[in-house]
């Protein structure tokens, strides 16, 4: 690699990394493959609120809280109407803005490397990236839909293959995949046109990567006959990976190996199907692919494996039974240490002459109770006007026209009784926490709910849920929400750790101007 003698920083979020698992089995710690390279010990990263994705990896990038950078949850809305954030909020293209660049309201450090005249690039890093930006750094980024299975029907064909087709609809894409049923051998050949599989009846799953027009759609396939002219076709997790800035989301050179999971993970949380997304080993080999293509002087990394880990297997881990404390755990610590593995491949990739940051945005609490807010709308009679969409410990009211006295009064009432947690924020409460006191992201209202509880915003039928489950966003009060920060390096090793989130990007400045200094 060109670059392996030069000095360039990697920035690396593990997301929802805690800091105790880091420290007790010292994941992450360079000096395995790169010995002569100073480190730092693991220190607590208080977060900030809500301590969810999008919002702390803008105080990560802008230091500053959400009533400076203005992103104010992992969703949230501005001026659409009711009617719109209803018809939008399910539709992940439309509902992911508070991860880009765009939605920042704060300069944030891709603005201070610019001005220094370094080079970025990033991988599935939020707000590095926009789709309306004409200027954009080398990135990607990746969103999710469910696993689903299609019954397909083919037509008779006797002995001979059998056609069909089926169009696949799946985050705001619809290729049509073409499909040749071998009757005889039972191998089936799936594709659309210019990529395609072929896998058997009953065997283990293939990948099968499209080229879609906002990127590369990657998805796990496999299949079963139902009878001789129809199938199931099984789909795990796919994945949409949208590249940015030159970056090319959908190589063609490595067909098969996109960014879905070929497998369910974390079998130790029953009754799900997720797949992971994307997958370690691809975000590792897309930052190794950027490295070498691209060159940056800085490259932000974000691996969220153990966040998706933690969200279904945390509450197992410390609520089950022994059994399944036991089995959870080991899933959770395998998947640290298969992120290790690709962290190190990077490391040793880029060299003695790196310097490498690692931080998590957040910590993890288990979760036992799931409330609606839109469940108590609609039993009040207001959610032709109204609605609610948040984040997992904060809910926003949105509604076309201010709230009378009296009808706020009635929903603050129901709220309370729906569970004693649930807080309605003043503007003092919110200055305190770093939330917008006044803007249209946090609508009309804001509602806080505590510990060990979560607020859901789809259709509900009853408005309280008992549930085994797990997540981020509560107060940067409770030690739980704390991530992580550890660094390597000549001059990364050299600033003292930041207090909080929002003091990381004066220590990446500060490690930044020693390198371009040659200390």
């Amino acid at each position: 690699m060109s670059g392996r003698q030069r000095r360039r920083l990697v920035v690396i979020c593990i997301d929802g990394g805690l800091p105790g698992i880091i420290r007790d089995h010292d994941f992450f710690d360079l000096r395995k493959v790169l010995p002569a390279v100073p480190g730092t010990p693991v220190h607590e990263l208080r977060s900030i609120y809500p301590s969810s994705t999008a919002p702390s990896h803008a105080s990560f990038l802008t230091g500053t809280h959400p009533n400076g950078h203005g992103i104010v949850g992992n969703r949230f809305w501005e001026r659409e109407s009711v009617a719109e954030i209803r018809r939008r909020a399910d539709d992940p293209l439309s509902a992911f803005h508070p991860y880009e660049r765009t939605s920042l309201t704060a300069p944030s450090l891709l603005d201070w490397f610019a001005r220094q005249g370094a080079s970025a690039a990033a991988i599935h890093f939020p707000q590095t990236f926009s789709r309306t930006a004409r200027v954009a750094i080398p990135g990607c980024y990746c969103l999710y839909a469910p696993a689903r299975d299609l019954v397909v029907p083919l037509p008779p064909a006797g002995d001979a293959a059998a056609d069909g087709r089926v169009t696949l609809s799946c985050l705001g894409h619809e290729p049509t995949l073409y499909l040749r049923l071998a009757q005889r051998t039972g191998a089936l050949t799936i594709g659309d046109g210019d990529a395609a599989v072929v896998v058997t009846d009953g065997s283990p799953p293939v990948r099968l990567d499209i080229p879609v027009s906002s990127g590369s759609l990657s998805v796990a396939v496999s299949w079963t006959r139902l009878e001789r002219n129809r199938i199931r076709m099984k789909l795990g997790t796919a994945v949409l990976t949208m590249g940015f800035g030159g970056l090319d989301a959908a190589p063609r050179r490595r067909a098969g190996d996109g960014a879905a999971s070929l497998h369910v993970e974390y079998t130790a949380s029953p009754q799900h199907d997720f797949h992971e997304s994307p997958r370690a080993e691809w975000v590792e080999r897309t930052a190794l692919d950027v490295l070498e293509e691209h060159d940056p002087d800085v490259l932000f990394v974000r691996f969220n494996q153990a966040d998706h880990a933690q969200e279904f297997l945390y509450w197992h881990a410390v609520r089950g039974t022994v059994g399944e404390q036991s089995h959870a755990w080991q899933q959770i610590l395998d998947t640290y240490a298969r992120i290790d593995a690709c962290v190190q491949r990077i490391a040793e990739a880029v060299g003695e002459q790196g310097e490498f940051l690692f931080f998590s945005d957040h910590g993890i609490d288990y979760v036992e109770t799931h409330l609606s807010p839109n469940r108590v709308l609609t039993d009040l009679g207001l959610a032709d006007r109204m609605v609610f969409q948040g984040d997992s410990n904060c809910a926003y009211l949105y509604a076309d026209t201010p709230l009378g006295a009296d009808v706020e009064q009635r929903l603050q009432d129901a709220l309370r009784t729906l569970d004693p947690s649930v807080d309605v924020l003043t503007p003092a409460d919110r200055a305190r926490w770093g939330i917008p006191v006044s803007s249209p992201r946090v609508g009309r209202m804001t509602v806080a709910c505590g510990q060990h509880i979560e607020f859901q915003y789809g259709e509900a039928a009853a408005a309280r849920t008992s549930v085994a489950s797990a997540s981020h966003g509560h107060f940067p009060s409770d030690p739980a929400m704390n991530g992580f920060y550890r660094c390597f390096g000549r001059a990364a090793a050299l600033p003292g750790p930041p207090g909080d989130i929002t003091g990381a990007a004066s220590v990446v400045r500060a490690i930044w101007s020693r390198i371009a200094q040659g200390i």
